[in-house]
């Protein structure tokens, strides 16, 4: 009967032998994880430094290359290489957004990186982690890494690298959000006035953005993501009929490169928008335009008919809401930086803020394109600062003036008035 061979990563009994004066040999029978069974040997100066050499060696061996493993990560594979992996995996997959694989790519690229990079999964403890993610300058930047790195290990430890996600007992940094804050309606038009002024204002060269009044009122009316605003297609447009009013239908996104991705940021972000009276008239303006464009047939192109990038739409926003228009008796309608807190986001927010308010969390969900009324509540409506007109249900509690005080009855219970709670 034969000898049984030895358990997937184990060795047998290692043995030393002096080779020459000075030089001795440590070697043992190690079963790889691909199944075959190969001699290991190690040398140094000394039999105890041999085998110590040996055993480190053995410890964190894995399939040798070409072998057919399954093993494609080792404990001593640097973050770098486990990074790389990771994210090649990710965008493989299909599975994620082009501006999600973006994002991905910025935060290794920037943070993780240069600050573990060359650090090796054995060596990435807990505190080894935490230290990195303290480091990291904003709270928010700080919890995408932490993702990230979470999504990496996991990865290791699919492929036996690591025993366990170091990630998961690292502390996630938590700030308080920032209170979501709408545009009233006054400040909006006082806003509208400002990015019409700055339109076409220009006194040589291209006029500088003739159509932003009207991308304006498309992500006022739309309440989208300037990403999902500046992919607008014609042919994703229903214009109104007898039976049913205009709609657009959120197909894609713009990416921070400037290229069309044909799924916006979220699966539920896909979905027709009813659009109101005012867009619509933006929309038929932009379409006398007629400006040219290319196989995608934007709404909103760039100069060269292609997509318009996310950077350069927001430095526009930037300069038109700093543009002082000055009023008939030649005063300013006030400091450049007035609107300094708002962006193109604070649009969306004023969407979901007066949805909220007149029709409810789950119309304003619906039309922003969230998966949960939450995320609606948590980050984009601004909250009341005065409650609700309730005093006809509040009077109730009023004290009674008559002179007269209720009769408790047997049970020392006071006597109500009939069919009334309290």
């Amino acid at each position: 009967m034969g000898r049984p061979p030895l358990p997937l990563g184990s060795c047998g009994r290692i043995t030393r032998f002096e080779v020459a004066p000075g030089r001795w040999r440590a070697r043992a029978r190690y079963r790889d994880f691909d199944g075959q069974t190969r001699i290991v040997t190690r040398f140094h100066s000394t039999g105890a430094k041999a085998e110590r050499a040996l055993i480190e060696a053995l410890t964190h061996r894995a399939a040798p290359s070409g072998s057919g493993g399954t093993v494609e990560l080792t404990p001593s594979t640097t973050i770098s290489a486990l990074a790389e992996y990771w994210y090649t995996r990710r965008k493989e997959s299909g599975d994620y957004a082009a501006g999600t694989l973006d994002n991905d790519r910025e935060l290794l690229d920037l943070h993780i990186l240069p600050g573990l990079g060359n650090v090796q999964i054995r060596e990435s403890t807990v505190g080894v982690l935490d230290a990195f993610l303290r480091a990291v300058a904003t709270d928010s930047r700080s919890r995408q890494c932490r993702t990230v790195l979470s999504g990496m290990f996991t990865l290791a430890a699919q492929h036996d690298a690591v025993t366990r996600n170091p990630v998961r007992d690292t502390t996630r940094r938590s700030s308080t959000p920032d209170e979501a804050r709408a545009l009233t309606i006054d400040e909006l038009q006082q806003l509208r006035i400002r990015i019409a002024t700055r339109a076409g204002t220009n006194r040589f060269g291209p006029k500088r953005g003739p159509d932003f009044p009207d991308l304006a009122d498309c992500l006022i009316g739309s309440g989208g993501r300037i990403s999902e605003v500046l992919a607008f297609q014609w042919e994703h447009i229903r214009w109104a009929t007898d039976l049913s009013p205009t709609m657009v239908y959120l197909a894609g996104a713009i990416n921070k490169r400037g290229e069309y991705q044909p799924r916006p940021k979220t699966s539920t972000s896909q979905h027709w928008l009813i659009v109101p009276d005012f867009m619509v008239a933006a929309l038929q303006r932009q379409r006398a335009r007629d400006l040219p464009s290319n196989e995608l047939g934007l709404v909103f192109p760039s100069r060269d008919g292609g997509p318009r990038t996310t950077a350069n739409t927001r430095r526009q926003f930037r300069d038109a809401r700093s543009t002082v228009v000055y009023v008939p008796d030649g005063k300013p309608d006030g400091p450049a930086d007035m609107f300094d807190w708002v962006s193109p986001k604070t649009f969306r927010k004023t969407v979901a803020t007066i949805l909220a308010d007149e029709v409810g969390m789950e119309a304003a969900a619906e039309q922003l394109g969230h998966t949960s009324p939450d995320i609606a509540r948590k980050h984009y409506v601004q909250r009341k600062k005065v409650t609700g007109d309730v005093r006809h249900v509040l009077d109730r509690l009023a004290p009674i003036v008559s002179g007269e005080l209720p009769v408790p009855d047997a049970e020392n219970r006071p006597t109500r008035v009939p069919g009334e709670a309290v």
